[in-house]
């Protein structure tokens, strides 16, 4: 006797949306580790490798070299690769309303800074990250900081953001 079992394929913008919401989980993560060590903390996009990192100065001297042991003294999510057929792009989307730039990473450099009170710095700062799939150009989402510091997730339908 044969049993059929369903095989589920879970849809890119789901995909992509997940992704979306792990990178705001791991922001907010970073944010909430500023504030809690009264420390910087830095979130560096790397677009070629498909990754980000987080860094914490964490003997407070006002740099972060993005050294293995700030890497590390963050005890979150260290580097984290994106998963095979993800990347940061926003294959063609618009802007989210009131966060205009272009390209996939939009802050001033591709990198996010949280200081001790959990604001973005230089002051202001503000920007998005887009991730997309490759095998769907619908299939992109959001994570957008503004300059107060409050991270938020998008999704992309119908070419408008929700």
């Amino acid at each position: 006797m044969m049993i059929a079992v369903p095989r589920f394929r879970v849809s890119s913008q789901t995909k992509a949306r997940q992704l979306a919401s792990q990178l705001t989980g791991d922001l907010e993560v970073a944010r909430s580790k500023a504030m809690a060590h009264r420390a910087t903390v830095r979130v560096v996009f790397d677009a070629g490798a498909n990754a980000y990192t987080g860094y914490l100065d964490f003997d407070r001297d006002g740099t972060i070299g993005e050294t293995t042991a700030e890497r590390d003294s963050l005890h979150a999510f260290g580097t984290r690769v994106l998963p095979t057929g993800a990347s940061f792009g926003r294959a063609g989307q618009p802007d989210i309303t009131d966060f205009a730039g272009s390209g996939a990473i939009t802050f001033p450099t591709p990198q996010v800074n949280f200081d001790g009170r959990g604001l973005t710095t230089p002051f202001g700062t503000r920007g998005v990250v887009y991730v997309q799939f490759a095998d769907d150009t619908a299939a992109v989402a959001a994570v957008t900081v503004s300059g107060a510091g409050g991270v938020r997730l998008w999704t992309s339908e119908g070419g408008s953001w929700r």
